[in-house]
């Protein structure tokens, strides 16, 4: 996982990756599934870069997920990589 730059307003280095979920719904699989959203936080002066969201399949009982599904980890590269796209 990548280093967060720091904040581009206060130039703090207390970088915190938020993460909210709800709960989206059971497919036909029998599947629970939430939608998960993450962003990352100045701890300092709470700056907030943009949210980054997709379906994650809570149970795998099944052997077979859909493709909609991510995962938390792919989530949370995408935001890390969107806040260190910066300038």
């Amino acid at each position: 996982m990548d280093e967060l730059k720091p904040c581009p307003f206060c130039g703090s280095t207390k970088m915190k990756i938020d993460k909210k979920s709800t709960l989206y719904g059971y497919n036909g699989l029998d599947m629970r599934s939430e939608r998960h959203t993450y962003s990352v936080r100045c701890n300092v002066c709470h700056a907030r870069g943009g949210a980054i969201g997709g379906l994650v399949a809570v149970d795998r009982r099944a052997t077979k997920v859909p493709e909609k599904f991510t995962t938390d980890d792919e989530l949370k590269e995408k935001v890390i990589s969107a806040w260190n796209r910066r300038v």
